[in-house]
This record gives C-alpha cells, structure tokens and sequence, in this order.
C-alpha cells in the first residue's frame, strides 16, 4: 500500500516538473522570450586608447549589457546596462597596442542571451598633431546669400586620433540674425556658410576651430555681409507716387539697375526719391545709408534738381564710414558741377566739396546730347572693367579728370567718363564710383556687364 502510494506521488511530481520546464521555456505563464542576440556587432579601434562599438537591433531585447575582458583574463562589465535604444558605444581610456574581446548580450526580464563576441586590437600610439588651413579667409557676402571655404587637414605620418571640426563666433547660429556654419563634402571638409536676411552688414569675425584629444589648431575667417541700397532719383512716373505700394518702376533705368542687381545675385533695398510739383525732396538721409554695405544711386538723364547739397553730405558722410561703396550713375551731377559747361573745370560749390574731396575728381566737364548717334565707352585696362565694351544710345555725355590715386574706369576715347576711388573717407578704406553714364540708355547684358564689374570694384 504504501510503496503504491509512493509511486503515484513520484508519477505526479515528475509531471509537476515537467510542465514547470515547459512553461519556463514559453516564458512562464505570462508569455515571452528570452531575446535573442544581435546579429551584428562591429568593434573598430578608432586610435591607440579608443575603442568604437555599435551593433544591430534584436527582438526581445530590453537592455544590452556591454563586457570586456583583455588578455584572455575574465569578463567585466563595461559601463550600466545600456537600454533598448542604443545603437553605439565609445569605449575611451584604454591601453595602447593591447588586444581586447568584447561581449554584447541581450536582456529582459526573463535572462540574457548568449552573447556576441568580438576581438579588437589597438594600435600603437601616433601622432595626434595637424595643420589647418582653409580658404578663402576673407568672404564677402549678401545677407541672404551663402558662401563656401575649403578646409584642409594636414596630419604626420602616424597619425592618431580623428580631428572634429567646428566653428564659433558672436554671430554663429540659426536664424535670420546669424550665420550658420555647416561642414558637407565628401570628407566634410567643405565648409557652407549661410547669412541670415538680418544679419547686421560689415565684417563678422568667425573662428574655424579643429581638435583632436588636446590638440586644438584655429584658422580666423572675416565675413563681409553686404546689403545694397538702390537709391531711385531719376524723377520716372514712380517717383511721384512714392509711398504708393502699387507704384512700380516704369522707366528704362528703373528696369536695367534692378534687373543687373538680380543678375548680380546682391541683396538689394530700393528708396525711391519722391518728386512733386515743386521738384524733388532730397534722398535717404545718412541713418538709412548707414544701414547698408553699399549705395547705388542713379539720376537717369535728368539735369535739374538732382543729388542736392544735402545728398552729397550725406554720402560724404556714408562714405567716410569704413568699408562702404557708393556707385553714383548721373548725369545732372556733372552737369550740375560747372554750370553745363563743357571744358574741363574744377567744379562749383557745393559739388567741388564732395567730388574733390571724397570722390577724387579734379575737374569736370558737361557733354551735350549726341542727338541720334550711339557711342562706346571701353573699360581702363588693369581695372575691373578691363576688357568691357558698353554700347550707349544717344544720350548726355560726361567727362572727368582723375586726381592722383584715383582711376580712370571708363573711357569715351582718349576721355575719361568714369572714375573710381579706392580708399576713400576718413576711414581710408571705403570706394567711391562716379559716373555720368545714364543707365537707362544701354541694352539689359550691357547694364548687368557694368554693374557687375562695378559692385567688385
């Protein structure tokens, strides 16, 4: 009786037994699995006392637990379990020329799995020093606009560790009052720089900086952001009705200056001049120029009431700030300057103020219309406008005699119709263009091959 007894309850506890091995292999009555491993798993050794590790997703998988053993020795964990999300891990501080394995298991709440393993060896320690060089080094640019640098890296024989490349300054970031940095190219070495719309207009001084562990080498690179005011004066329909919103250049002039400033590919503002019955009121005052890089001011053929006493001083005065340009494109200047006289004189106040002194032009000379006939002004070899022919309809002519240091741009023959200054203003470093040239009398090509050698001027 009792050995039957017996023998029943071991029947039992067999059975017992066997369906608690059954559901713990199912996961217990809960359900689940024990995770599987990752099917891929990489160690690098990125320099002499670092190793890189990154791995594949695996299913079930809740944390990864991150081992490593050196010299066959035993298995240690590397940092805290690491969760689900993780993709990589640096492992930094090691020994130079020492072998390492490495192990990776899965887990959750039901165990770990086996574990992947990898072996990896670091190499003997280099050289973690390199040049840095980028160019240009200077930029000019329109707000708006972006420009590149070429980066270069330079590294010894043995080279060690990875150089990490960044850029910082007052005015780095994102957004319209900013410059934005960014690295692309096939090895990151093109450096994209973008200028926000209200990026401040002048020199911005940006620090390329490149470190690798505690070696750090800086390059400085200056960024010019320019912004143009195109200044409308020649008394067309629009100058009237100037604080109309719908009022819309008309003239030939109006036309050619802003289609060669989008050719150009320049940030522009444009301030129409207001004429009423009485003539015109003056133009932007010295606040508004201050705001911009530069000024191109033009007059059509207008001879009367133009760039009054005012103006000048007010462009004196934007010029004699640094690192300006002011492009002056009128006929009534000249003519204004000597009374319509057409021998070469030195002008009558106040012009002679403003274009002896900040423009850099002795004497002047008014030209009559040429009544049907077309003429060819020609650019002044070893100048910006080298190499330039400007076909001009029948229009005003203009002449004017450069004083020392200023140029001849360009040329109506032996005569010279068009000067520019460089290091002009009290500031020394500003430029200066003066031209009696009426903008509206040459083909759209012809105006955008002008203004483009002037804006480089």
């Amino acid at each position: 009786m009792n050995r039957t007894i017996t023998s029943r309850l071991t029947f039992r506890s067999l059975a017992l037994l066997t369906a608690a091995l059954t559901l713990a292999a199912c996961g217990g009555p809960g359900g689940g699995t024990l995770p599987t491993d990752v099917t891929t798993f990489e160690a690098d050794a990125t320099d002499s006392a670092t190793v890189t590790l990154s791995w594949s997703a695996a299913s079930g998988a809740a944390n990864y637990t991150l081992e490593r053993k050196t010299n066959g020795g035993a298995y240690a964990s590397v940092t805290a379990p690491l969760d689900a999300n993780t993709r990589s891990y640096t492992d930094a501080g090691l020994t130079p020329s020492t072998s390492y394995t490495y192990r990776l298991k899965t887990t959750n709440s039901l165990g770990a799995s086996v574990g992947v393993e990898r072996a990896v060896r670091t190499p003997a320690e280099g050289d973690r020093d390199f040049t840095l060089n980028a160019g240009p080094r200077a930029l000019t640019v329109s707000a708006g606009r972006s420009a590149t640098v070429q980066v270069t890296l330079e590294r010894p024989a043995n080279p060690e560790g990875l150089v990490t490349l960044g850029v910082d300054g007052p005015t780095v970031g994102t957004g319209r009052t900013r410059i934005d940095a960014a690295f692309g190219g096939s090895e990151g070495r093109v450096l994209t720089l973008s200028v926000g719309q209200d990026v401040p207009v002048g020199a911005h001084t940006l620090t390329l900086r490149g470190r690798n562990g505690t070696v750090e080498r800086t390059v400085t690179l200056t960024v010019n952001v320019e912004r143009w005011l195109v200044v409308d004066d020649d008394s067309s329909v629009n100058n009237s009705r100037a604080d109309d919103p719908a009022a819309t250049p008309d003239s030939q002039a109006d036309l050619r200056v802003r289609g060669a400033m989008n050719a150009a590919n320049v940030a522009y503002d444009v301030h129409v001049v207001e004429y009423d019955l009485g003539g015109n009121v003056s133009g932007p005052d010295v606040t508004r120029l201050r705001e911009y890089s530069g000024v191109l001011w033009y007059t059509g053929d207008r001879t009367e009431k133009v760039l009054t006493p005012t103006d000048l001083q007010n462009a004196a005065a934007f010029v004699n700030d640094a690192n300006r340009a002011l492009i002056l494109l009128s006929p009534g200047l000249v003519h204004n300057a000597v009374g319509g006289r057409g021998d070469l004189q030195t002008p009558d106040e106040p012009h002679r103020t403003f274009l002896q002194g900040t423009a850099g032009v002795t004497q002047v000379a008014y030209g009559p219309s040429v009544g049907t006939q077309p003429y060819t002004l020609t650019g002044q070899d070893g100048t910006v406008t080298q190499g330039l022919s400007l076909n001009v309809a029948a229009s005003i002519k203009g002449f004017l005699l450069p004083g020392s240091g200023t140029l001849a741009l360009l040329r109506d023959g032996a005569a010279v119709s068009t000067t520019g200054r460089a290091g002009a203003g009290t500031a020394g470093s500003s430029r200066v263009i003066v031209s009696p040239v009426s903008v509206g009398f040459v083909t759209q090509p012809d105006a955008n091959a002008l203004l483009s050698r002037f804006l480089r001027f």
